[in-house]
């Protein structure tokens, strides 16, 4: 390649960058200009090439990540809840305002600031009648503390509050009282279930590793809440594998089967969406996520 034609080079690709006044600009100007003939050494010009081909690399995965980041927040705010599947899993992640564990009936489709709804702790007995003593674990509802039976698997509790937002903690049953009574003292929510991973930190979990069903955690992902789903029915390892390899914070376990599973989410024209469509008959307790504050 001859001298003028690779100054033509650089100074176009230099403009193609759409960088014309940048420092990736300046340089590709600078490189062009100290082509002098007899002046030059191809082991440092190699090296001032390097430099220059990496920052512009540089500079385009910034300008790339940019726009995809606008796109992803210009998404958001066109949307309720976004739903995106990763892996074997079906994320559902709501914009919320406010969150609660809303206990013996399931809210309705016709409360328009709910957004995002699923069975949250698990239930003792199938009764008739609906009792806070039947959740497993205690719990707060609408910033009230009430008490739960005490249940093997659970070792977590997920907490909520408009002041001091969420948290998630490894503990048990006798642990999670103060937890509880302190976030219920904020006016906000709480309950306990099976601890699946805090602060990276996998943990064994609530099921055997090789037994077969569709599993469902809430999540703390980026940053942000979702609720993690099961595409397809898989073992409890390959859940376990699936929320590790997409890189959850933290994560504890919501209560599944049948009946159990049924949950919804809204969509941006305001209509609803079921995730799994059959209710049951048994439910107790649901965490729900509001798009508006709490009403006085």
């Amino acid at each position: 390649m001859s001298k003028r034609l690779l100054i033509t080079a650089l100074t176009s690709l230099a403009f193609l960058t759409g960088c014309g006044d940048s420092d990736v600009a300046r340089q590709f100007r600078d490189a062009s200009r100290s082509l002098l003939p007899d002046s030059e050494d191809s082991r440092s010009f190699g090296a001032l090439i390097r430099s220059i081909v990496t920052d512009v690399a540089d500079s385009v995965m910034a300008s790339v990540n940019r726009t995809a980041a606008s796109h992803a927040r210009k998404a958001r705010a066109g949307s309720l809840v976004s739903v995106t599947s990763n892996g074997g899993l079906m994320l559902y992640t709501p914009e919320f305002k406010r969150i609660d564990l809303v206990t013996g009936t399931m809210p309705s489709k016709d409360e328009t600031d709910v957004i995002l709804v699923c069975e949250a702790a698990f239930t003792g007995e199938l009764l008739e009648e609906f009792r806070h003593s039947n959740i497993a674990g205690h719990h707060v509802s609408g910033g009230e503390f009430h008490k739960g039976f005490k249940c093997g698997p659970n070792n977590g509790v997920f907490t909520w509050s408009a002041g001091d937002g969420w948290h998630f903690y490894n503990c048990g049953h006798s642990g999670s009282v103060d937890v509880l009574k302190k976030v219920a003292a904020e006016g906000g929510m709480g309950f306990c279930q099976s601890l699946l991973f805090l602060d990276g930190k996998r943990f064994k979990g609530g099921f055997k590793a090789d037994q077969v069903n569709r599993y469902r955690a809430l999540c703390e992902l980026d940053g942000r809440l979702c609720i993690a789903d099961c595409g397809e029915y898989m073992t409890f390892g390959a859940f376990m594998d699936e929320l590790e390899h997409i890189g959850v914070t933290n994560a504890i376990y919501c209560d599944m089967g049948p009946g159990w599973n049924y949950s919804w989410y809204r969509r941006a024209d305001g209509t609803v969406q079921e995730i799994f469509t059959t209710p049951g008959k048994y439910t107790t307790n649901w965490v729900t996520f509001y798009s508006s504050e709490k009403k006085d």
